[in-house]
């Protein structure tokens, strides 16, 4: 039996890496190295430093993401930025630090200001073991899109997540462990509202803490079959929310790297979160993360994943939701890279007949200057459909933007 297994997996080995043996390993066409046109950086000792600033112009026909009467506005986007990462034999340290403003033409009440600060790093224990930690605070807005958002308000609300990692992976030949741990805090701001006054969204904030445990076997050296396991915790920071829940994942799949052509991994399992004053909410947990080289030129990325979400409507404890994204990428010329997306989601409000997709779609083309600049242009047309007909919208967005990095 063991024998026919391992004819079986080689024989779908030998079909889904034949398509293209010289491609780049488990690498999108977009990450694949182009020494003429990427950035060197600035080197400090054994850190490379490469600061980069994006300014783009974007034409958004529904600021406000409304069904009727939608709005126009051009909003200048600036995202200046740095990465730090080492270069060591053993163990690594980065650094991710960076801004997102954005100023609107004549809407200015939606003028945002996002940043962010994450540091992750990996200390090497043994030959197959390792710690990795992460450490960040990041400073948001939600979007108007948000289904949380509230026309009454004055602008959009700004939060902070703050989110702190810690895993450990121990080899023992063919057999891996890992277990990890983590919190992320969600803090909102009080929102202004256009008709006078703040609204207090302190009843939105909330700690998530998660452990999570996973065994993988190497069944073959490309595939990877793997159990994992996950448990949440949710806690609102005023009791009266009555959210507070915990739950579990149970799941199981298989990770795959058939010759750096078709890489990824797959898994599906049983999730449930229960809630302290609401219903609970159970369903099949699945997933799957998938990179496909077409050829030398040409790659396609593919990613679903279900979850258990929160919500803010009262009537409801949370969405079962269902996320997927489809993305094309296609070298044209050496410095010329064309290609497109499909975003999918689909949010299941649990105990009421609200089930809302949304999709997005479009191009995207990015022209590489030299190591220095670069221009993209993109487009996207989202649009929302609902049950609940006065939740629907649609909206284009044009971006066209000039990086410039070290």
């Amino acid at each position: 039996m063991h024998m026919i297994n391992r004819y079986f997996w080689t024989a779908i080995l030998l079909v889904l890496s034949t398509t293209n043996a010289q491609a780049e390993r488990g690498r999108p066409v977009t990450d694949k190295p182009r020494p003429d046109y990427d950035a060197v950086g600035i080197r400090i000792g054994s850190l490379v430093v490469k600061p980069k600033i994006s300014v783009g112009l974007e034409q958004n026909d529904n600021i406000y993401a409304a069904k009727n009467n939608a709005v126009s506005d051009n909003i200048t986007v600036t995202t200046p930025k740095v990465e730090i990462k080492s270069d060591w034999s053993s163990h690594a340290f980065s650094l991710d630090a960076g801004l997102a403003s954005g100023l609107y033409a004549t809407k200015s009440d939606e003028n945002f200001l996002d940043g962010h600060f994450v540091v992750d790093g990996r200390l090497d224990v043994q030959r197959e073991s390792y710690l990795t930690g992460q450490a960040g605070i990041l400073k948001l807005h939600e979007d108007r899109s948000s289904p949380d958002s509230s026309s009454a308000w004055k602008g959009p609300a700004d939060y902070t997540q703050s989110n702190a990692d810690l895993s450990y992976m121990h080899g023992l030949g063919r057999t891996s462990l890992t277990a990890g741990t983590g919190i992320t805090a969600i803090n909102y701001d009080n929102v202004e509202l256009l008709a006078g006054g703040t609204e207090d969204l302190s009843v939105r904030n909330r700690n998530l803490y998660n452990i999570n445990a996973r065994a993988a076997y190497e069944l073959l050296p490309t595939v990877r079959p793997f159990v994992s396991g996950r448990y949440e915790k949710r806690t609102y920071e005023l009791s009266e929310a009555g959210r507070d829940s915990d739950g579990y994942r149970l799941g199981a799949g298989t990770g795959f790297d058939l010759g750096g052509v078709t890489t990824g991994e797959i898994f599906a399992g049983y999730m449930q979160q229960n809630y302290e004053d609401r219903e609970s909410i159970s369903g099949p947990w699945f997933g799957m993360n998938l990179l496909w080289n077409v050829t030398q030129l040409t790659s396609i990325q593919a990613r679903v994943l279900s979850s258990i979400k929160e919500t803010t409507l009262d009537n409801s404890p949370g969405i079962n939701a269902v996320d997927g994204n489809l993305r094309i990428d296609h070298e044209l010329l050496r410095n010329l890279l064309v290609g497109g997306f499909y975003d999918y989601t689909q949010d299941d409000y649990q105990s009421t007949d609200i089930i809302d997709t949304r999709t997005g779609l479009g191009p995207r083309a990015t022209y590489l200057v030299n190591r220095q600049f670069s221009v993209e242009a993109s487009y996207a047309y989202r649009t929302l459909d609902s049950s609940e007909s006065s939740r629907e919208y649609t909206e284009n967005v044009f971006h066209i933007s000039l990086t410039g990095k070290y």
